[in-house]
Order: structure tokens, then C-alpha cells, then sequence
């Protein structure tokens, strides 16, 4: 394998010889111990052999009588041959890359997310100090974790939490701000009422008096769990009411589903290529392997204002092209797990739905329109300040 691997490196050419008794020539050719790599009969005076180059002065010394021409050239001279035809363009494609390696790799932007503009300027000096900052190479992930670690012991009464990432040429920095002596918040009497209509599931108070049971229907506004403390109809003692209250509520929704479906998903696949740009067609460099069907973002590297020419590295996003046909009983299905879903967004952990009714059907050849009446184990728990009456002096 290796020695194959060295002989197609070697330069042969091919050449034609042309001349009377063809075969005495290749006899003397053999005498000479002129290796003949290959031989073609073309006529019964021509011939065309693959020698080694280095025999070719031999072959022009011997050659007496005959016609010899160059055909072609193999191996390591060709290779050179095509280099040194092209030498511009495979130049001017390597100070390309060169020049997209470099501008890939230096940060042009640095970007901190805080509210507080303060704090953005003290960690971006920070930062500087450290090498994250504009117009500098990007650093590999141990060094930046090494940063991380250092800031947050150097500032760790100032820095609760810190990520840095890089987004293509910009750093993107997220933060905490770890706040030390936090200002307690006074203690305000209240009840818990509720939110909204519903029939109470579950009560869970942990200061506080119950006022209304499980099972019981609530409005709006309605106080489940007193502040105020009542021993025999008097006002004993005033608390802040805490507590949680889950209630059977309701909500109805109109839902419309295609009988036809179309949709074009992304996999979560992506790739930065190269490409050029003629015309309006792309030729990608080094893909080998091409996605089906995809998202694509360009972004112009070089473009030439004469011609329809440009180089671009574009990110491609991998997709899939879901076409699909409902039945009127699987989009009715699929429209109820629709709504399901739009209801699930809202509620909380603790939250589920109960059960569903559908109220109102609409179908026609093109869409189901649904609305459903669905109910709801959610939590109600919403909060009333107790404003207290002022005393009244007897004199």
C-alpha cells in the first residue's frame, strides 16, 4: 500500500513513438533496461508507452530513426504543473481562507447583561483586565472557565453567578449580582382571597383562619383565609394570612386544526460552510455531507461588484418537511391536544387539567374548528390587605 502510494507520486509521462519495426525499438528499449511502465498499441507502426521521466533523455538519446512526442504527464510534475498554472487563483483562495480564519477567530464585540449600568462598567474593566475584550483572539473553553473561576473568587461578594459565551465574533457575558445585606420586608397584615371563580379542591394554610371548605364555590374576591383571628364574632388578633388555596376553575377555548398539515422542522442539526456564489447558484466547499432540505443564512465574505460572483460562509440548519393527511376523527384529536396544550402553558407545577367537553363542532373541508369547555385544577391563591379601622375614644 505504501509503496502504490509512492508510485503514483512518481512522475511518468506518456509519450507516442512513431517509426518502422516497432517492436525492435522496445527490444532495444528493454536491452537499455528502460522501464515500460505501460504499452499501447495504436497502429502497427505507433505505439504509446508510460515511462519513468528520468528515462525520457535516455529514450531521445536511442530514439535514431523514430518520432517521439510528449503526450501527457503523471504523478508529482503534473501536480506541480497545475500548481504553477493556477497559482494565482489557489493563492488568492488561501489568503481568502486565511483571511476568514482570522476575522472567525478575533472578538469585535463584548456584550454584559445587567440592569445596572455601574455594574456593567466594573465587570467589563474586569474582564479587560483578563483578556476578554474587543479585538482579541477568541480563547479555548480552559481559559475562559479559568477566568470564570478567578472572577468569582476574586468578587465574591459582588459576582453571584457569571457565564461567558461566545456567539460567533462577540462575547456574550450573563450575570448576577450577589446583593448582601437585603433589606427585610415589613410584615403587612392580609387574607387570602380568590383570583378568580371556582370550586375549592384544596386549602393549605399555614397562618391564618379558614373561612370556607372544600367543595365550597368561591367568587372572585372571596376570603378563604382570614387574617383577622375571631374568637366568639370578635377580632381576637390580626396576622399576615399565608397559605395556598387549588380550585376547580374553567375556561373555554376555540381552537381551529387543518384536515391538510404542513410543516418544516428543524432537527437541531447545524453547520457552518463556505460556499461560492454565482449567479444564484451555490457551490459549497468541503460539504460532503448535504443536508435534504434546509434553513440558510448568508453572510457576504468577499463579492465582486462586476460579477455575479461572491464568496459567503453560510450556516445551514437542517430540516425535515412533515406533510401530512388528517382524518376528520384525528383532527378533532389533534385540535383537542392543540388546546390542551395552549391551557398547559399557563398553569403552574402543581397545576393539571381535570376534563374536557367539546361544545361546539365545525368542520368543512378544509379545517376543524373546535371550542371546548375544559376544566381546570389550578391555584387561586390571590392576597387582600387588611386596612385596620381606627379606635374610636369614648370620652
Amino acid at each position: 500500500m505504501k509503496n502504490s502510494f509512492i508510485y503514483k507520486l512518481k512522475t511518468t509521462i506518456e509519450i507516442k513513438v512513431t517509426g518502422k519495426n516497432i517492436e525492435r525499438f522496445i527490444r532495444k528499449l528493454i536491452k537499455e533496461k528502460i522501464e515500460l511502465l505501460n504499452i499501447d498499441y495504436i497502429k502497427y507502426n505507433e505505439i504509446i508507452i508510460q515511462i519513468y521521466k528520468k528515462d525520457f533523455t535516455r529514450i531521445e538519446e536511442i530514439k535514431t530513426i523514430y518520432d517521439i512526442e510528449i503526450l501527457r504527464y503523471h504523478g508529482i510534475y503534473k501536480i506541480k504543473k497545475i500548481i504553477e498554472k493556477n497559482k494565482y487563483l489557489l493563492t488568492s483562495i488561501l489568503i481568502g481562507f486565511l483571511i476568514i480564519y482570522l476575522l472567525s477567530n478575533i472578538i469585535f464585540s463584548v456584550e454584559v447583561i445587567h440592569s445596572d449600568s455601574e455594574f456593567r462598567k466594573f465587570l467589563t474593566e474586569q474582564l479587560e483586565e483578563k483578556g476578554i475584550k474587543k479585538y482579541q483572539f477568541v480563547k479555548n473553553y480552559h481559559e475562559i472557565q479559568k477566568i470564570k473561576k478567578e472572577l468569582l473568587i476574586e468578587y465574591k461578594d459582588k459576582i453571584d453567578w457569571l457565564e461567558i459565551e461566545r456567539v460567533g465574533t462577540k462575547y456574550v457575558i450573563r450575570v448576577e449580582e450577589r446583593i448582601l445585606n437585603e433589606k427585610k420586608q415589613n410584615k403587612v397584615n392580609q387574607n387570602i382571597i380568590a383570583s378568580k371563580s371556582g370550586i375549592i379542591k384544596k386549602i393549605e394554610a399555614k397562618e391564618g383562619q379558614i373561612v370556607k371548605n372544600k367543595n365550597d364555590y368561591v367568587k372572585k374576591g372571596d376570603v378563604i383565609i382570614s387574617g383577622n383571628i375571631y374568637l366568639n364574632e370578635d377580632i381576637k388578633d390580626t396576622v399576615s394570612a399565608n397559605g395556598k388555596v387549588f380550585a376547580e376553575t374553567w375556561y373555554k377555548v376555540t381552537i381551529e386544526y387543518p384536515l391538510k398539515y404542513k410543516e418544516i422542522k428543524k432537527t437541531g442539526n447545524k453547520k457552518n460552510v463556505y460556499t461560492f456564489k454565482f449567479l444564484n447558484k451555490y457551490y459549497d466547499l468541503f460539504n460532503f455531507k448535504k443536508y435534504k432540505t434546509k434553513l440558510t443564512k448568508d453572510k457576504v465574505l468577499l463579492k465582486n461588484n462586476i460579477l455575479p460572483f461572491s464568496f459567503i460562509k453560510q450556516q445551514q440548519i437542517e430540516t425535515i418537511v412533515i406533510n401530512e393527511k388528517y382524518s376528520k376523527k384525528e383532527a378533532i384529536n389533534k385540535a383537542i391536544q392543540k388546546a390542551a396544550n395552549k391551557i398547559k402553558t399557563k398553569l403552574k407545577k402543581e397545576e393539571s387539567i381535570l376534563s374536557y367537553k367539546i361544545i361546539n363542532e365545525d368542520i368543512n373541508k378544509d379545517v376543524v374548528i373546535l371550542e371546548i369547555f375544559f376544566s381546570v385544577y389550578e391555584d387561586i391563591t390571590d392576597y387582600q390587605k387588611i386596612i385596620e379601622m381606627p379606635k374610636i375614644e369614648n370620652n
